[in-house]
């Protein structure tokens, strides 16, 4: 089990310090750590999503875990119904899970659980879960968001440039890169699925 952090130091045999925009990894999975009062800052500076946009940029499964005692009184004046908004956003449109902790050593214990469920589950077979699609259109987009870190707007981009599954699946990563959304790094992962 990996787990990394570059704020939790106490945990040395289970936790080490990495340099990244991010608070926690655990094996491929990156986890954004925030207060009750950095998540209200965060929604009323407005780069919440831009956050969870970036957390999904860089792995197919991140978690949010919010720590403190109420979210609802912390002494920022917004409207409580902008914060169950982003919430509901984070969880629902963005699919990024939010976990509740009271306090730091909760959060160590989230994580160490989290790392452990990682380590013996990660290798099972996993199953896509939800809605399947109907229409043959939104059929191939659902496929191209099976791909690694390819979100909606990202598998319509590569339907658009490339105009068929067929020929994204036989694109090599210098033709993947050109999409909008796709860089290198994600091109590389693309194309060792596919090979």
């Amino acid at each position: 089990m990996l787990v990394e952090s570059k704020k939790i130091k106490r945990y040395k045999n289970t936790y080490k310090t990495i340099k990244t925009a991010f608070d926690y990894r655990i094996n491929n999975r990156i986890v954004e750590r925030k207060t009750t009062k950095d998540f209200v800052v965060s929604i009323i500076d407005g780069r919440l999503f831009s956050q969870a946009s970036r957390l999904k940029r860089h792995t197919e499964t991140p978690f949010m875990v919010i720590e403190g005692i109420d979210l609802f009184h912390t002494g920022y004046k917004i409207d409580r119904q902008a914060i169950k908004g982003a919430i509901v956003s984070l969880s629902v449109s963005w699919q990024i899970p939010l976990i509740f902790s009271k306090t730091p050593c909760g959060t160590v214990e989230i994580l160490i659980m989290a790392g452990m469920h990682e380590a013996q589950c990660g290798n099972d077979l996993l199953r896509r879960v939800g809605r399947k699609p109907k229409r043959i259109q939104t059929q191939k987009l659902y496929l191209l968001q099976g791909l690694p870190g390819i979100g909606p707007r990202t598998a319509k981009r590569m339907l658009e440039y490339f105009g068929s599954v067929e020929k994204v699946f036989a694109a090599n990563e210098r033709e993947l890169a050109c999409v909008e959304g796709i860089g290198k790094k994600k091109a590389v992962k693309i194309r060792g699925i596919m090979v």
